[in-house]
């Protein structure tokens, strides 16, 4: 059977070579001509109405893991009049992210995008004398866009799972009482340093600048945009690869089936923005330093077994997939 991709899937099995191969194996294969497809997958349902008004007798797929690319919180959704349904995999639908390690040296499925982690390389945790070597400032890093002017709430079984808001009100907070850097996009003016993340690379890839950008603090600011199990992308990982200890959200989250307690500083332990900044500040080297170590032995945990599984992985989204189509 043949597949037409809709839209870019980035970072998925239809760009990812030991992916293709396994679907080739299984008699799928892409295709650049829609009418001859059996499969039609874009990466929202919106951008697949209009082959279901065309091609009402395909098979239609949604497959993204970007988590504001399609919203729908059911996997099927049943067009009316006799329209063919069409199927979801989303990051809501239990099939696109299964663990915490996605995003860990590759860019989920591209395996030839390391994110700049490269996974045959372990961390090697730090002393005293070579974290002060470090002469990091002491300062938390903000990357990302300012979305303080969108809607970008996101409800989910009554609970708003949108991040991006509450990172951005940190960020504010901790500008204010310049123990903050911004980098990012759409910030008022005197608030961002320089803009960051795709688009505005300026010799290296985003990922190789935002590391070494990094690199240069103690603390990052690393909140995802959605809260949501196994939604765990390159933002913790980078962080660590900088050794710059993370400030991450455990909302509705799956990350301490990977991390242990008092690793990466929590935000949702903290009743207020004032106290998070405040433990920030206050936060001795003897304890930072055993956190930041706690998140290193994480990190090379997580490489080997992100190493010995990646194919196995690569069978099981196939798998899914697979499985959704002939539902």
């Amino acid at each position: 059977m043949k597949i037409y991709l809709a839209t870019k899937p980035e970072g998925s099995i239809f760009t990812d070579e030991i992916s293709l191969n396994i679907l080739k194996n299984l008699g799928y294969t892409l295709t650049s001509v829609c009418s001859e497809a059996g499969v039609i997958i874009a990466h929202s349902y919106i951008k697949l109405l209009p082959y279901a008004l065309r091609y009402p007798r395909k098979i239609l797929l949604v497959w993204t893991n970007e988590p504001r690319y399609d919203t729908s919180f059911k996997n099927t959704i049943r067009l009316p009049f006799g329209f063919p349904k069409i199927r979801i995999m989303n990051v809501y639908s239990k099939d696109v992210f299964w663990n915490n390690l996605h995003f860990l040296a590759s860019y989920h499925f591209d395996n030839a995008n390391d994110l700049g982690i490269n996974i045959n390389r372990d961390l090697p945790n730090v002393t005293r004398q070579e974290f002060e070597a470090f002469n990091k400032k002491n300062k938390i890093a903000a990357l990302f866009t300012n979305t303080l002017g969108q809607n970008t709430k996101l409800m989910k079984g009554g609970v708003n799972i949108d991040l991006s808001k509450q990172r951005c009100q940190i960020a504010i907070e901790g500008h204010k009482r310049q123990q903050l850097d911004i980098y990012g996009n759409k910030w008022p003016a005197g608030y961002a340093l320089d803009n960051s993340g795709f688009g505005f690379e300026k010799q290296n890839p985003w990922w190789i600048e935002k590391i070494e950008m990094l690199k240069c603090y103690k603390f990052n600011l690393c909140f995802e945009n959605t809260a949501e199990p196994y939604y765990v992308t390159e933002k913790i990982w980078h962080a660590i690869q900088a050794y710059s200890l993370p400030i991450y959200s455990s909302l509705n989250s799956s990350i301490y089936e990977t991390f242990p307690a008092n690793s990466f500083i929590d935000a949702v332990q903290f009743k207020t923005t004032d106290e998070l900044l405040d433990y920030v500040q206050s936060l001795s080297t003897e304890e930072y330093l055993e956190r930041l170590n706690m998140c290193i032995d994480v990190f090379n945990n997580s490489l080997v077994q992100k190493r010995v599984n990646y194919e196995k992985n690569a069978d099981v989204m196939v798998s899914k997939i697979v499985e959704r189509i002939l539902i």
